[in-house]
């Protein structure tokens, strides 16, 4: 069972309530974010992140790092960016994940071409399993493409062995690593990295 978010934290989310769900025949609809998307975005960055989070390190932390990094101002200052590409996966239920690209300056260790960082792929937990995550990725590496970048790399925590073994899965590679600064203490998260366009195998 997942671990709940403080009081204090889920007192912080209350005023939410779901948008109306926005799925085609054919499966989740991923679109470009809104501004009328700004309150789903709070809600499942902060709940995804909780869940993720809080098994692994101190609860209270990730709480507060949670309500103080993923807010309204924040998530409306990526979309004025117009050099990010926040994009928004929605089911059945709503507003189930999304994914944030960024042409932040990648580290050293990503050498290849013109580089765009996926800054967040983030889904809510009980759509974890449903092929969400992998429609945001691919979602994500059609966009690099079309926007002429060569490489996708991200950071993630060590300790989190299930998104690593999910990127990998997906031809992503560690290259690396980066400092992250976690409440004062300097973590160095691994740096992965993979082609936006994977060659083709040779037939035979």
């Amino acid at each position: 069972m997942l671990a709940r978010a403080p009081a204090r934290w889920r007192a912080a989310t209350d005023w939410y309530s779901p948008r109306v769900a926005c799925e085609s025949a054919s499966g989740p609809v991923i679109r470009r974010a809104t501004r009328d998307d700004l309150a789903n975005l709070v809600r499942v960055a902060r709940e995804a992140f909780f869940a993720t989070y809080s098994t692994i390190d101190d609860p209270l932390d990730v709480a507060a790092y949670a309500e103080r990094n993923f807010t309204t101002e924040a998530f409306g200052a990526v979309l004025d960016d117009l050099s990010a590409h926040l994009a928004v996966l929605l089911d059945a239920g709503g507003m189930a994940g999304y994914a944030l690209l960024v042409r932040s300056p990648a580290p050293g260790c990503v050498v290849a071409g013109r580089a765009v960082e996926l800054s967040r792929l983030y889904l809510l937990p009980d759509r974890i399993g449903r092929g969400h995550g992998a429609a945001l990725l691919r979602h994500a590496l059609d966009w690099a493409a079309e926007s002429g970048f060569d490489t996708l790399w991200l950071g993630v925590y060590d300790r989190n062995e299930r998104a690593m073994a999910f990127y990998r899965r997906f031809g992503f590679e560690v290259v690396g690593t980066r400092p992250f600064d976690w409440h004062g203490e300097i973590y160095h998260d691994p740096v992965m990295a993979r082609a936006v366009k994977l060659p083709r195998l040779a037939n035979g």
